[in-house]
């Protein structure tokens, strides 16, 4: 009785699992002519920003700019020195998806796995190396939605922003 409970408890969670809010991140149009600002999460690297804080990233006059709501950090194109690109498989769903997945680990016959395996979700990340006003070097990593981060490393880089990758790291990175 308790694995079928168990058990109806998952089927449902996985029924319904398009329903949980993911961490899902999308492009909008930005207000500005040739500027498209992304939602993206700031993973580490900015000052006045916290880790894991979800915002607005834009490229515009110049100059990248992430704004949370609150603060908003702006780093001068001609101040990047670098920028990476690669790409991540994260889990979705935020809190919500934290809670299912530990409720998954009660489910019986190890069936709580196929659950954790539906809640998986890609972004690209985004790396940009840069100097601030008094020289000293700094790196921001953020979460981009996936095949954003390449657009938005052509447009810091006719902003006026260093690639930066040198021609070795290049040819490994083709396949």
């Amino acid at each position: 009785m308790r694995y079928l409970s168990a058990s109806a408890i998952i089927v449902s969670i996985i029924a319904t699992g398009p329903a949980l809010p993911a961490q899902t991140l999308k492009a909008t149009s930005g207000t500005g002519g040739a500027s498209t600002t992304l939602a993206v999460r700031h993973i580490i690297g900015l000052e006045k920003i916290s880790s894991q804080k979800s915002g607005k990233l834009s490229v515009q006059n110049g100059a990248m700019q992430f704004e949370d709501g609150k603060d908003a950090v702006k780093v001068p194109a001609s101040s990047i020195d670098a920028i990476f690109v690669g790409s991540e498989t994260t889990q979705g769903g935020g809190t919500v998806g934290k809670v299912v997945k530990t409720a998954a680990i009660a489910a019986p016959f190890e069936s709580g796995k196929v659950l954790t395996l539906l809640m998986r979700t890609k972004v690209d990340i985004l790396t940009v190396s840069y100097h601030d006003a008094g020289g000293a070097l700094h790196a921001a990593i953020f979460a981009v939605p996936i095949g954003q981060a390449s657009d938005l490393r052509t447009r810091l880089v006719a902003a006026g922003a260093r690639d930066g990758a040198g021609q070795e790291l290049k040819e490994r990175a083709q396949p």
